[in-house]
């Protein structure tokens, strides 16, 4: 693979820049915070993207580079791969995804597979090297080898991770020791307390026990629904039949006034007959006073008669004139009386014949009356009946879908007082209903309450029983990959090891003109060298610039490995610690062994490029 060029448009401080790569050595010099590693990061970036992730640094590549004096923060990147393929890159760094062109600027960014987090990988598809491989191999950067003596002991480690495990970042033991240890952390065994697999376990232990005792409510509150669901019927049915008898009471209301109209006239009916009665039995009553009168009169005469016998006898068989005045007086009296009472009977008959002659017009007058109300009385029922019966006609009508015929008839047959208690029944059960809704009510947002914490205890196992699943899955998955890491430890130690320590001693040998050919590697010891008197001592105790040689080695060694494309060499002020001998030796080295390789040098010394005028060997400068 080659850079062709790079177009800056923002980046760190460098803006609208141009940069045009040789596909051999490039030099690109610039004093100190010129923004030469803002050129290797953007590389970096227009490949991988510029993350916003810390990972550990005090702040994100993204936050880091972005612009300060201008909203541009894009760029283009041109490169070709080994096979000829050439591409255009376009990335705007606030856009997760860039925009890819072929040599026909086609856009083809759809042919590559987008991750979800990173978005379209497509370096990654092409080369095989992802971005930590990349920033551990084809890129040298000035902190990854220009280090203090403290940090000998760590540079050691990298060169036997990356000899045993095949990446400078591993170490198997320590890889092991943290498999251990996450494997101890994130799930745990039946061992441990308060590990996650301990607090799942316990927890479903606790809402297994919570979900039985909330079981039984379950059937309760079927039971709450079903007898509210039969009583808001109820409520129906009975709240229907009240607005039915209500208006089976206004019916008899309106009709009560009619019908105190009718009883109005059957009263006035009876009156005018208990009249004529009354009429009638004062005549019959008149009648009997003129017998009595009679009798009374005949007694009179039936007295004066025998009076007047007595005298004529008296007069004819007595001399006694005493005797004869004794029934004269009598007579007289009698014969008074006589004259009284026929006075008397003059005057009543004509009275009474008055009387009759008034009271037999007044009976024909009530006759007639009655007569009138009768006929009256009896159009007004019948009126009135056909209005009830076509009232009754229409109420069934309305109401025959919704209540019960039986019911329906019988009300409408209840007189009014029946009707009002029905009502009064009715609304006092309608309120007896509605209390119990109520109550039930209540229940049943308890018992909901209940239920609802049974569901959110029923969702909550799911998760957790498919959170220990995860737990049981991944801790199998420790075991595999512990498995797995051993025996591909094993693998490397027996396969890769003696390539790489075989390369590794070629090339120190030939950077450090002879001094140094034979290294070892162990799990023990790390990264040990012969030196002149035979023994094996630790890297650590060598100078610095001799361990950056070795790291510098086995990242080349490396390289060759790890992809199908050659890399391009990145190196970022890579050689502070190499004298200008051993920085001639590498200089010599790279130019004859990774002719194949596009190499780039960021300097701000001109140390390298004079040393590449002296070897005479080509290069294109570029100042930034």
């Amino acid at each position: 693979m080659k850079i062709d060029y790079l177009k800056i448009n923002g980046f760190g401080k460098l803006e609208n820049k141009n940069i045009d790569f040789d596909d051999k050595i490039n030099v690109v010099f610039g004093e100190n915070e010129s923004g030469k590693s803002s050129v290797l990061k953007f590389i970096a970036s227009m490949l991988y993207g510029a993350s916003k992730n810390k990972n550990g640094k005090d702040v994100s590549d993204f936050d880091k580079f972005k612009p300060w004096q201008i909203e541009d923060f894009s760029g283009k990147i041109a490169y070709k791969l080994d096979s000829g393929e050439y591409f255009e890159v376009y990335r705007e760094f606030k856009k997760k995804n860039p925009i890819i062109y072929n040599e026909n600027k086609e856009d083809i960014s759809k042919q590559f597979v987008i991750d979800k987090n990173k978005g379209i990988d497509f370096f990654t598809e092409q080369t095989g090297i992802d971005e930590e491989t990349f920033y551990n191999t084809a890129i040298n950067e000035q902190e990854g080898l220009k280090l203090s003596r403290s940090g000998q002991t760590s540079i050691i480690q990298k060169i036997s991770n990356l000899i045993s495990s095949g990446d400078d970042s591993i170490s198997f033991k320590k890889s092991m020791d943290r498999l251990n240890k996450r494997q101890n952390e994130e799930v745990g065994t039946d061992r441990t307390f308060q590990r996650p697999i301990n607090t799942v376990t316990n927890r479903i232990n606790k809402l297994m026990d919570e979900k039985l005792s909330l079981e039984t409510y379950k059937e309760s509150i079927y039971d709450t629904t079903n007898q509210k669901e039969n009583l808001e019927e109820e409520e129906k049915i009975e709240e229907v039949k009240i607005a039915f008898l209500r208006e089976v009471k206004t019916k008899l209301d309106n009709n009560r006034v009619k019908s105190a109209e009718i009883n109005f006239n059957k009263n006035l009916e009876n009156e005018y007959n208990q009249k004529i009665i009354d009429l009638n039995q004062k005549i019959e009553n008149q009648h009997g006073e003129d017998k009595y009168k009679s009798v009374n009169l005949k007694t009179h005469y039936i007295s004066a008669i025998i009076l007047i016998i007595a005298l004529v006898l008296v007069l004819i068989f007595s001399s006694i004139k005493i005797i004869s005045l004794a029934i004269i007086a009598p007579l007289i009296f009698v014969l008074y009386n006589i004259y009284i009472n026929m006075q008397k009977k003059k005057e009543y008959e004509k009275t009474r014949s008055d009387d009759n002659t008034k009271m037999i017009n007044e009976i024909e007058i009530l006759k007639q009356n009655k007569e009138v109300k009768s006929n009256e009385t009896k159009e007004k029922e019948e009126k009135l009946f056909n209005e009830i019966k076509r009232e009754n006609e229409y109420l069934t009508n309305k109401y025959i879908s919704k209540l019960d015929s039986g019911f329906i008839n019988e009300s409408l047959d209840k007189n009014y007082d029946e009707l009002i208690k029905d009502i009064e029944i009715r609304e006092k059960r309608l309120n007896t209903i509605k209390f119990k809704l109520q109550s039930m009510e209540k229940a049943s947002k308890d018992l909901e309450e209940k239920i609802d914490n049974l569901a959110k205890i029923e969702e909550e196992l799911e998760d957790l029983e498919q959170e220990k699943d995860e737990l049981l899955s991944l801790n199998n998955s420790y075991n595999i990959a512990k498995n797995c890491l051993e025996n591909a430890y094993n693998q490397v130690k027996e396969n890769i090891s003696p390539k790489f320590t075989k390369n590794l001693c070629k090339i120190i040998s030939e950077i450090s003109d002879d001094r140094y050919k034979n290294v070892v590697i162990n799990d023990n010891d790390g990264l040990k060298v012969e030196v002149e008197n035979g023994n094996y001592v630790p890297v650590s105790r060598l100078s610095v610039g001799t361990i950056d040689q070795m790291y510098l080695s086995l990242r080349l060694s490396a390289l060759s490995e790890i992809s199908k494309e050659t890399m391009p060499i990145i190196l970022d002020e890579a050689f502070a610690y190499f004298d200008d001998e051993r920085l001639k030796n590498i200089l010599k080295y790279l130019n004859n062994n990774y002719s194949k390789n596009q190499i780039i040098i960021l300097t701000c010394s001109k140390r390298e490029m004079n040393l590449l005028d002296e070897l005479d060997i080509k290069y294109n400068k570029l100042v930034i």
